[in-house]
């Protein structure tokens, strides 16, 4: 009995070549690592975050057995390429920001900017993820995974960044949007990188989304609940 294939069902993937993904790697590494050591070194001046990342920058992009990215790409693979545009935008944010004794209202934004991403944002990261998760358990009848091989993923990816630019254009561009303009920006280059070099895996999915990001989403989204129920816990105390 003949079965009829998926219209998006491929019988090769196209992949990136070794030194592409090699330099893809350390990059991805290097942006990631980075921008953790600034976010994490929120104690330290400004300047002493600077040159720890900048340090940290450099030592993934050797290409020895003593980069980090070395190790972590044995680990981990390759971080998502949305994973390492928002990090790569919170470092370019971050050396452009002034230092806080000038009361600049950059350095405040940047501060502040990983834990206030709008929780619609981060649901949708959520969900992608545990559908993919199930995914890896045969939960559907159909592979999703594999779909992330096919042009009809890179329509869905172009069509979500779409999307994102669409709802920020009907709010005006408002301040509140940012986030949404920001990863429209990062979903599309993502994209198009993909297209041209199959970064990182040949896998649409993979660009777009990996576990340390679906992890991030998780902690924000849950962060943000907890901070608007202790909200309507004070208010409420307040009104009594």
């Amino acid at each position: 009995m003949m079965t009829i294939p998926w219209p998006w069902e491929v019988n090769a993937a196209i992949t990136p070549s070794l030194a592409v993904l090699s330099v893809g790697m350390r990059i991805g590494w290097a942006l990631v690592l980075g921008a953790l050591s600034v976010s994490v070194l929120h104690m330290f001046s400004i300047t002493a975050r600077r040159a720890v990342a900048f340090a940290i920058v450099v030592m993934c992009l050797i290409p020895t057995e003593w980069s980090p990215s070395w190790w972590l790409g044995l680990a981990f693979q390759t971080p998502s390429l949305v994973l390492q545009g928002l990090c790569g935008l919170y470092l370019y944010r971050h050396s452009q920001a002034r230092l806080p004794n000038t009361v600049s209202p950059t350095y405040s934004t940047i501060v502040s900017a990983p834990a206030s991403w709008p929780l619609r944002l981060l649901v949708v990261a959520i969900v992608a993820g545990w559908l993919l998760a199930l995914d890896t358990f045969a939960f559907f009848d159909f592979a999703l995974y594999s779909i992330g091989f096919t042009p009809h993923a890179v329509l869905a990816s172009l069509f979500f960044a779409c999307l994102l630019q669409l709802i920020s254009t009907r709010s005006g561009h408002s301040p509140s949007t940012q986030h949404y303009r920001d990863l429209a920006l990062i979903v599309l280059v993502s994209t198009l990188v993909h297209l041209l070099w199959r970064l990182p895996s040949g896998n649409v999915w993979d660009a777009l989304l990996d576990p340390w990001l679906w992890i991030m989403a998780h902690g924000l989204a849950a962060s943000a609940l907890i901070k608007k129920f202790i909200g309507n816990q004070r208010r409420a105390k307040a009104i009594d």
